[in-house]
């Protein structure tokens, strides 16, 4: 693994892991919808700043903004949307939500495979995924909650949403010879940022005026946290990584997300860890090792050779 793939790796697992912890700072002055609004408009803010100092644009073409508004709803409306529609999403088991949230590297898997891509999934990257949601079953041990419910259901598609964004998040980072848009990270967090605003404008009907928010250094400084980092620089680097890797050996990083967290509650809030946790922990990692292992380099014929084989059996209809 090359030092900045690692580095943008290790960024997105500490601050999606510590997230829990700015969170409850700022929920000590602003309800839920607020939270949404404000955070995303910071780091709308701070994006466009960054953006216009490394002089690059934001894309033109209404197709192209299409692509960019489903991929924001998917990752981020729908799953809102989906908890306000069913009464009981809310109040879902949390061991359960949270192992709903460490799926998406599997559903990433199964999408590839639906639509015939089983190429794009290495098998040592879909045996490492597949290791480190074992892991995540036993860090949580969600034996006991209702998976045959309506909140079930509900975390379980937004989990496949969200694996379908990174999927299209994957092609708009693709060469345009291959039907992608060669978009930067930095245009398409930019973009995803300045569409999260407009969502969360129309969800602040929903409870966002209920309360008048209130606003203290350390809020402020936590949605400063939250929003320039974790909407905007973070986003920027998950974004790179599944330019750089895929989507399916990228989303492996969610899989950190409560390694991270679990720690961060030790650290932070005296919590005592269990043999199980540890255990489930080593194999979360474990599998994270596997997934990110250096690839084996082929000789230079026998890749030649496989070349010429994969050239002459595509077809036009096979290409998107």
């Amino acid at each position: 693994m090359r030092f900045d793939s690692a580095a943008r790796f290790a960024a997105v697992a500490l601050m999606w892991g510590s997230s829990y912890f700015w969170i409850k700072i700022v929920f000590g002055g602003l309800n839920s919808a607020q939270f949404s609004f404000f955070r995303i408009l910071v780091g709308a803010v701070a994006m466009l700043g960054i953006l216009a100092l490394g002089r690059q644009r934001l894309p033109r073409g209404a197709g192209v903004w299409a692509r960019l508004v489903l991929i924001a709803f998917l990752a981020n409306a729908l799953p809102v949307l989906l908890v306000e529609l069913v009464d009981d999403a809310v109040g879902a088991d949390a061991d359960m939500v949270s192992v709903f949230n460490a799926s998406v590297p599997l559903c990433v898997v199964l999408l590839c495979l639906a639509a015939r891509r089983a190429d794009r999934v290495p098998a040592r990257v879909a045996a490492g995924l597949v290791v480190g949601f074992a892991g995540v079953l036993v860090l949580y041990a969600p034996w006991g909650a209702e998976w045959l419910s309506a909140g079930a259901a509900v975390n379980a598609a937004a989990a496949v949403a969200y694996a379908w964004s990174m999927l299209l998040m994957e092609k708009l980072m693709g060469a345009e010879e291959g039907g992608g848009r060669a978009m930067t990270p930095l245009v398409l967090a930019t973009t995803q940022a300045v569409i999260g605003v407009g969502w969360a404008g129309i969800n602040m009907p929903n409870g966002g005026f209920d309360s008048t928010p209130h606003f203290s250094a350390s809020i402020i400084g936590a949605l400063l946290v939250l929003g320039i980092l974790n909407t905007g620089l973070v986003y920027m680097c998950f974004a790179w990584l599944i330019r750089e890797e895929g989507a399916a050996k990228a989303s492996g990083v969610l899989y950190a997300v409560p390694v991270v967290l679990t720690l961060g509650m030790v650290l932070l809030e005296d919590y005592v860890l269990g043999t199980r946790e540890i255990l489930g922990m080593a194999v979360i990692v474990a599998g994270l090792i596997l997934t990110r292992l250096p690839q084996r380099t082929a000789p230079a014929g026998r890749t030649r050779s496989a070349d010429r084989a994969t050239s002459a059996a595509k077809s036009p209809a096979a290409v998107r």
